[in-house]
């Protein structure tokens, strides 16, 4: 499923081949005349976002640092175990920047590349597919596109093989020149038993020398594997003071002591940009791209925070702007969807119509949505005034509504319109990747 090259060598080029035929031969019909309507009335129904912004152009011609951080949860940030800071450098980092508390992953069945393909896009990610594996070709407007065009340069790297994901066919759709893969990595040791045994201080070390050399200004997304299941690393690597009485899994202590390991590993990279100059000169952008699947906030008793729905899934945010003007906590509600509209404003590029999510530091109505990827409908919706969150069998008047902040219970029916506009949304934006009409939704736009 993730790596074409691993699939064709198990199944033959035949098989392959034949099987893709047909995959693709039924998704030519997967748009119908009702999906077409739907699409329509959604572009007609948007409205103009507001020209007149905070903070536009505040880093214009800055280079953007994108840190995709393998199963980080919002759990472990300014959490302690056994007297210590479970991530101390990704909390001072919190502390210098913008800290997103209330920041959620959108995810489907492709995890990581769900959380890539996202937050490039702010498009939601399928219900039933891997938008990178199934749709790689499709007409898409990313944000490394949009920084190319407007004179940035854009590479990706990561520790995979290039066809991993099948990143070496969208990755040049979606904007970036350049893709440095494993074979551009020498590890000094293995670690991991995940995708690749190239550890997060390696990878982040040798990126450095390599961002280093890029012509400026440019976007770098980096992506780091070492907290990846099964969240196993060296003793020797194993530094964190978890108390022998711990009421902790052994699960979850691993992935502590991974998260800890890659968060060491985050400070020395980010001490190497403060030495070649880019720290000053660069959006740092540092965000955990879905859960860790381990309850590690219900351990941690960090879940209360959390609307039932979205437990696991709430991850940080962290955004470093220059010149330190811009610092605090965030707690307005947003995901993945958002990251392209806010960081477009703050690089003063004016991002394209196609985005589904807002400029979190200027949206009026923020919110996030989770769909139900069982019954193709809602499971949780989390705005700054309502709440929603569907029954296990995904009938909408099954679901419970509250009036927020506060989690007051309300009738279902007082959701029914946020329900309904957030799920247009949802199906808009399966029909644009399905159909690959994103030209056609643009055109049909009211502004």
């Amino acid at each position: 499923v993730y790596d074409f090259n691993l699939l064709v060598g198990k199944i033959g080029i035949i098989i392959f081949s034949f099987e893709a035929a047909i995959i693709y031969a039924l998704r030519t019909n997967s748009v119908t005349t009702a999906d077409s309507e739907l699409l329509v009335n959604f572009a007609k129904s948007r409205q103009k976002a507001d020209e007149t912004k905070k903070y536009s152009g505040i880093a214009r011609g800055k280079n953007l640092i994108m840190i995709q951080v393998e199963s980080l949860e919002n759990a472990v940030i300014n959490q302690t175990i056994g007297g210590s800071e479970i991530t101390p450098n990704l909390n001072q980092l919190a502390r210098d920047g913008l800290y997103f508390s209330n920041y959620y992953g959108e995810v489907g069945p492709g995890n990581t590349a769900d959380s890539e393909f996202t937050t490039l896009t702010s498009l939601y990610a399928l219900q039933d597919d891997v938008v990178f594996v199934d749709y790689a070709q499709n007409n898409f407007q990313a944000l490394p596109r949009l920084l190319v065009g407007n004179g940035y340069s854009a590479y990706g790297l990561h520790g995979d093989v290039p066809t991993f994901w099948n990143r070496s066919n969208i990755y040049p759709n979606l904007g970036y020149q350049k893709q440095f893969d494993y074979s551009d990595y020498k590890p000094s040791r293995s670690i991991g038993k995940g995708p690749s045994d190239l550890g997060d201080e390696d990878f982040f070390l040798q990126s450095a020398d390599k961002i280093r050399g890029f012509s400026q200004p440019f976007m770098a997304t980096l992506i780091t594997m070492s907290s990846h299941v099964p969240f196993e690393l060296p003793k020797d690597l194993q530094t964190l003071a978890i108390p022998q009485d711990t009421k902790l899994s052994y699960t979850q202590q691993q992935y502590l002591e991974s998260v800890h390991y890659a968060d060491r590993a985050m400070g020395e990279f980010i001490s190497k940009l403060k030495q070649s100059g880019l720290y000053d000169n660069s959006v740092i952008a540092i965000l955990g791209d879905h859960g860790s699947f381990t309850n590690i906030s219900k351990a941690l008793g960090t879940d209360a925070r959390e609307l039932a729905g979205m437990s696991n899934s709430q991850v940080p945010l962290i955004l470093l702007v220059p010149g330190g003007e811009l610092k605090g906590e965030i707690t307005a509600p947003a995901s993945h969807l958002d990251f392209f509209p806010t960081v477009a404003n703050l690089l003063g590029i004016k991002a394209p119509k196609s985005v589904l999510g807002q400029d979190v530091l200027n949206a009026k109505n923020p919110i996030v949505v989770h769909r139900n990827i069982v019954f193709g409908t809602i499971n949780t919706i989390l705005s700054g005034s309502l709440a929603f969150q569907a029954n296990s069998d995904g009938v909408f008047s099954h679901g419970a509504c509250f009036l927020m902040p506060y989690k007051n219970p309300v009738p279902a029916d007082k959701c029914l319109d946020i329900y309904n506009q957030q799920l247009n949304a949802i199906k808009a934006s399966d029909i644009i990747i399905k159909g690959n009409l994103l030209s056609s939704y643009i055109k049909n736009l009211n502004y």
